[in-house]
């Protein structure tokens, strides 16, 4: 080889070679701005994931996508099932979501029956097809600019979906009259949700102040929208008997009249009851009534003197003390009356709970709460229906592990050990009639002062092993408060963190993130006439 041919060649694989590292360093150049590029579009993805999910409960899967569907007057809702009962409940339940969207927007929304493909501009409710593990409650939503398509494998599960579809609305949509100008638009994404417990409820007691009928119909209202499946009717205590039962008629007629302080009275009758079952059963919510015993019965035992050891009627109480009262344990006319009550209850409630109280019993010896609790079981379980009860409840020998144990306090007891279910209501983060400070017009200190922050952050596991629990429930006792608004104030935004704890995962919950969707839903709770307390711990 000549030394010119040897030069030229070596000045040529100088030149590829170079050619070849500017090569990969224009690649590389390209590689890491193409990353920044990546990185930007998912920083602005989460920052408009956070945006536009302002959803309480948070759903499990959400991706944000481009675009807005928009609701005008040309927007019908269709529905799609195998079978004629099933599309008969998918009719009503858009019916439901027609008029939630007529009222505030003045479209007059038709339901039709999908045939064949929908039109742009269309919302399709269906259970046609829908993934099985998506459960009773889950659902699957898909929002882009020609249409808004909701799957669920149950009616239940497209109502539960609905909810989630009215928070993506603007706030507006809760008004109760037409709003004007609002551009209706709904931001394009794709939901995959479910549950992470079975029951997720709230309890009432309407027996220290009653509540009538179309305010509890409120509350119900209320609690579906943030995904509730259970509404707990403390129906009876020490100050008051709100359940008419035919068979007993002095406890509403004498039992009814009284309340703490003497400051609000009432009963529902029958009629009434059937009326609240009726309209939680249409939001999907399964009414648990309670009917509290050995203790917190002096209604009763005002009401009839049969019930008591001497025969005479215990006057009516109206104070907040408790554990003074006392049914009758080794007396059979005691079950003959609480025989009486269940059978009729029962034949009122179509969910499978009756709760039979059993907290607080101090004037009841304990063999003696043995004994009784045990035989109430018996008469429960006759009429069709499966016990709830407060602890101590589940010390009982009798009492198996098919019964539900309701946990107010930290005592662990036999529940664990008879593998039994638990609704976790720790009174420290989940009793709502608790002050939110120790400033706070209303609510009861005895367990804890509970802000926003407080009711949030904490999970049922703190309380009970995952595999035995059940689901949340928060009570609101109402000795503090006797109006609507009163109640409103003090389940108000607590109720909904509680929502989110029975709903969404421990590993997606955190207080930045929630109080940040919180504050970004306050015009939905304003919209909706709710009488909230604007925690300064939310930073509204």
């Amino acid at each position: 080889m000549s030394k010119r041919f040897f030069g030229i060649t070596l000045i040529l694989a100088v030149a590829i070679l170079s050619f070849f590292v500017v090569g990969l360093l224009m690649v590389d150049s390209f590689i890491q701005k193409q990353g920044i590029e990546e990185e930007a579009v998912e920083i602005a993805t989460s920052v408009k994931h956070v945006k536009h999910a302002a959803i309480i409960p948070l759903p499990l899967n959400y991706e944000a996508l481009p675009g807005n569907f928009l609701l005008t007057d040309r927007t019908t809702i269709y529905v799609s099932a195998r079978d004629e009962e099933k599309i008969a409940e998918l009719r009503r339940v858009a019916r439901y979501l027609a008029d939630c969207i007529s009222q505030s927007t003045g479209y007059l929304i038709g339901v039709l029956d999908a045939k064949d493909i929908i039109p742009k501009g269309s919302i399709l409710l269906s259970t046609y097809d829908a993934e099985p593990n998506l459960g009773i409650e889950g659902y699957e939503l898909d929002v882009n600019e020609d249409g808004v398509y909701l799957l669920a494998v149950t009616p239940e599960g497209v109502f539960r979906g609905i909810q989630t579809i009215r928070q993506m609305l603007p706030p507006e949509i809760e008004l109760s009259n037409v709003s004007e100008g609002v551009m209706w638009e709904i931001p394009c994404a794709r939901i995959v949700d479910w549950p992470t417990y079975e029951e997720r409820g709230m309890m009432l007691d309407v027996a220290r102040h009653f509540f009538n009928v179309e305010e509890v119909k409120r509350v119900i209202d209320l609690i579906s929208r943030y995904k509730m499946n259970r509404f707990h009717l403390h129906l009876t205590d020490d100050q008051g008997w709100r359940i008419e039962i035919k068979s007993w008629p002095d406890l509403t007629t004498i039992g009814g009249k009284s309340s703490v302080r003497n400051e609000r009275g009432g009963y529902f009758t029958q009629e009434d009851y059937t009326e609240i079952v009726n309209y939680a059963q249409e939001r999907y919510i399964t009414v648990i009534p309670e009917i509290d015993m050995p203790g917190h019965t002096n209604a009763a035992l005002a009401s009839y003197g049969i019930l008591n050891p001497d025969g005479l009627r215990k006057p009516p109480y109206t104070a907040m003390l408790v554990g003074f009262s006392t049914l009758m344990p080794r007396e059979e006319i005691t079950y003959e009356f609480i025989d009486d009550v269940i059978r009729e209850i029962a034949a009122l409630t179509p969910g499978p709970y009756i709760h039979i109280g059993g907290d607080e019993a101090h004037s009841t010896t304990k063999e003696d709460y043995d004994y009784f609790m045990g035989r109430v079981y018996k008469i429960v379980k006759s009429y069709g229906k499966e016990a709830v009860g407060w602890g101590p409840f589940d010390t009982v020998p009798g009492i198996p592990s098919s019964a539900v144990l309701q946990r107010w306090n930290k005592d662990k007891t036999m529940a664990e050990e008879k593998g039994m279910k638990i609704i976790v209501s720790h009174a420290q983060k989940a009793y709502i009639d608790m002050k939110y400070y120790k400033d706070s017009p209303l609510g009861l200190t005895w367990a804890a002062y509970i802000n926003t922050k407080t009711a949030y952050e904490w999970d049922p596991t703190d309380y009970a092993p995952e595999q035995n629990i059940l689901g949340i429930e928060n009570p609101l006792w109402s000795e503090s408060i006797q109006t609507i608004e009163e109640l409103e104030y003090l389940a108000f935004p607590r109720l909904l963190g509680h929502a989110e704890i029975g709903w969404t995962p421990k590993h997606m919950r955190g207080w930045d993130d929630y109080s940040d969707r919180l504050r970004a839903h306050e015009k939905h709770l304003k919209y909706q006439g709710i009488n909230y307390f604007k925690d300064p711990i939310v930073g509204w």
